[in-house]
């Protein structure tokens, strides 16, 4: 009978390294799927960073109704934070594909023109496009997102030391 050299996780080891994992930010760097050659940078949506955006988005208010103090997510808190937190900087994106995105969109200045990341922009684009809003929420939402370019990068740097 052969011996096998099995190295065994402890539990304690296990929970430390999930919730490391959960705590950190993974950005990964996703191609906008309605026009070529726009690239967004979005942060993994854990658990741990949406329940920061929702603490972040709540409010107390007077509920006349029951006549006692309760909370509620306010809207504009919610997709301020959401933006901040999930969108993380972009590239390719100029006027000309912004007027795309924001439809009915009338802002003078060259089609071409590059425009750079900001936070604030990027609350009013997500406030102002759905269809934006959604991609990013799922993209961000979804952990095979992640996990597949985890694989990805895991296998082209096994490439490069070959």
């Amino acid at each position: 009978m052969t011996e096998q050299n099995e190295t065994r996780v402890g539990v304690a080891e296990l929970i430390s390294a999930i919730k490391k994992a959960g705590a950190s930010e993974k950005v990964v760097e996703f191609q906008y799927p309605y026009m070529t050659d726009v690239f967004f940078k979005l942060a993994y949506a854990s658990k741990q960073l949406l329940k920061g955006i929702t603490d972040e988005a709540r409010e107390n208010f007077f509920n006349t109704r029951t006549r006692q103090q309760d909370d509620r997510i306010n809207d504009e808190k919610f997709n301020r934070a959401s933006a901040r937190q999930l969108i993380k900087d972009w590239r390719g994106l100029t006027v000309g594909r912004l007027r795309k995105i924001v439809v009915g969109l009338e802002v003078a200045g060259d089609e071409a023109q590059e425009i750079p990341y900001d936070e604030e922009l990027s609350f009013v684009m997500m406030d102002n496009s759905i269809d934006l809003q959604l991609w990013v929420v799922n993209a961000a939402t979804d952990v095979s997102n992640y996990a597949k370019i985890a694989e990805v990068k895991k296998e082209q740097y096994e490439n490069l030391a070959k």
